[in-house]
């Protein structure tokens, strides 16, 4: 089939023409975001993270993003950056993050706030050694404004915990 140049720009055109017409989704605005969604609003900063030793692990910057509807986290150490995106899911009730190393590794993980204000996800990954373990991460606000990240393994369903990180947030010096 053969177009001529003004019957493909005729396209074009109306093509361009249908798109802008489509009917748009209107977010929200941030007023009507569930209460839920600033539960993790603790976390949001620019961080030092140190390790139990006191040495530095990494640097975090975690942002509000879409007008408040989700967390962006931005994760720098040596070797393992990352990011990762969470949000309140209302039609789930419950919160997901979603995670992408720099090595490829990914983590979904879900879960909420815990009665001691602690966020608590969760959610299976491949295992080292094959099979699938357990990942628990738990953030809890301290009241000196740091913020304890620490992250569970499980091999055998929750029976017992081995720890992969234990950090401690830090605001950064401005």
């Amino acid at each position: 089939m053969k177009f001529s140049s003004a019957g493909l720009a005729f396209c074009f055109v109306s093509c361009a023409f249908s798109f802008a017409q489509a009917p748009v989704t209107k977010q929200p605005s941030p007023s009507a975001l569930p209460t839920e969604s600033a539960q993790f609003d603790f976390w949001v900063g620019e961080w030092d993270v140190t390790a139990k030793s006191g040495k530095v692990v990494g640097h975090s910057r975690v942002e509000k993003i879409a007008s408040g509807w989700g967390l962006l986290e931005n994760w720098e150490s040596p070797g393992h950056p990352g990011k990762s995106i969470n949000a309140w899911n209302p039609a789930k009730k419950c919160w997901q993050q979603f995670w992408v190393g720099s090595d490829g590794s990914i983590l979904e993980l879900h879960g909420g706030l815990a009665a001691d204000g602690s966020m608590v996800i969760r959610g299976p990954s491949p295992g080292r050694a094959g099979g699938t373990v357990l990942n628990r991460i738990t953030y809890t606000p301290n009241p000196d404004g740091t913020v304890r990240q620490h992250w569970g393994i499980s091999s055998d369903d929750g029976a017992t915990w081995t720890t992969s990180f234990d950090g401690l947030y830090h605001r950064a010096a401005k």
